[in-house]
């Protein structure tokens, strides 16, 4: 026979408040179970010692001045203090080195020195500098500084087994690396000006491109100095801006571009006579670079060699 299902027991209002406070007595328990151990801070601040902060009052942002070292270029044994401003090109000019002859300085008063290219400033600024200067300035940059110095070291090595020839063709290169690097304190052209300290100098600073660099490399220098070094390309360059040739910044033609007309035939004012005439495709390229130039386009004409490029141009 089967077996009956067997029920569940009958319960009673007691055993339900008995079950009731038993499951109370044990969250109880594991409430008070849970101990933090996490000691007080000894200054930990009170809520009577907060502060109030005004957000209005600007924040105040330290300005960090510090210089940065871009490359290290050279060493020298000089004379002690012998670094700094008073070593840059233009005041050796102007003062005299300073850094006498080793030859006449004790071993106490000498010292290692470093030829330093300074980032954001051009070659014209750089300075020799001691390793004992280059910290009291808290400069940026002292890696390189490290790196230098054991490039050296590894040069002295290699030059120890290395053969005559090879020491010959070294030296080869790093003249012709010393002659790169004295054009790089030479002005190529000067782009700009910008008014400056012209009320006080009488000279605006100016932008210049240097010998030898991209033109990422140009720097604004002050007005006065480049006066003083590089008086012709000042003058090159005030000519420039007075020319009647060249069209100025506020030339109306650069501001409205006048209508394409194509030219059919050769201008006059490129003369005319059978001995100079533009073939048929040399005026179709004239009247491209017209168009392009209309429209505010910059082109770039190119064509073989000896089929009159620049004669399209001019």
């Amino acid at each position: 026979m089967p077996m009956k299902r067997q029920g569940k027991p009958a319960t009673t209002d007691e055993d339900d408040s008995g079950s009731e406070a038993e499951t109370r007595r044990n969250t109880s328990r594991r409430a008070a179970s849970k101990v933090s151990y996490k000691e007080e801070s000894p200054g930990a601040t009170d809520s009577d010692e907060i502060l109030e902060v005004d957000k209005n009052q600007p924040e105040v942002l330290e300005v960090d001045n510090a210089e940065t070292i871009e490359k290290v270029l050279d060493f020298r044994i000089g004379q002690k203090g012998c670094t700094g401003s008073s070593t840059t090109v233009y005041a050796i000019e102007e003062c005299g080195d300073l850094n006498k002859s080793t030859e006449q300085v004790s071993s106490d008063e000498k010292e290692c020195q470093y030829l330093v290219k300074w980032k954001g400033w051009s070659h014209i600024h750089n300075t020799w500098e001691s390793e004992t200067s280059l910290r009291d300035q808290k400069v940026k940059g002292l890696k390189k500084l490290e790196n230098f110095k054991k490039r050296e070291e590894e040069l002295r090595i290699w030059k120890e087994v290395a053969t005559p020839e090879d020491i010959d063709y070294y030296e080869c290169q790093l003249e012709m690396s010393l002659e790169l690097r004295q054009s790089h304190m030479n002005v190529e052209r000067i782009i700009s000006h910008v008014a400056g300290k012209q009320l006080e100098t009488g000279h605006p600073d100016y932008l210049c491109k240097w010998a030898g660099l991209p033109y990422s490399d140009c720097t604004w220098e002050d007005g006065q100095l480049i006066a003083r070094k590089f008086k012709s390309y000042v003058d090159d360059y005030n000519n420039r801006l007075k020319s009647q040739r060249i069209p100025s910044k506020v030339c109306k033609v650069l501001k409205t571009r006048p209508k394409f007309v194509p030219v059919k035939v050769q201008p006059q004012y490129m003369g005319f006579n059978d001995t100079f005439v533009l073939r048929d495709y040399q005026l179709d390229g004239l009247n491209w670079l017209l168009l392009s130039w209309c429209k505010e386009n910059s082109v770039i004409l190119a064509d073989e060699m000896g089929l009159g490029k620049t004669i399209q141009t001019i």
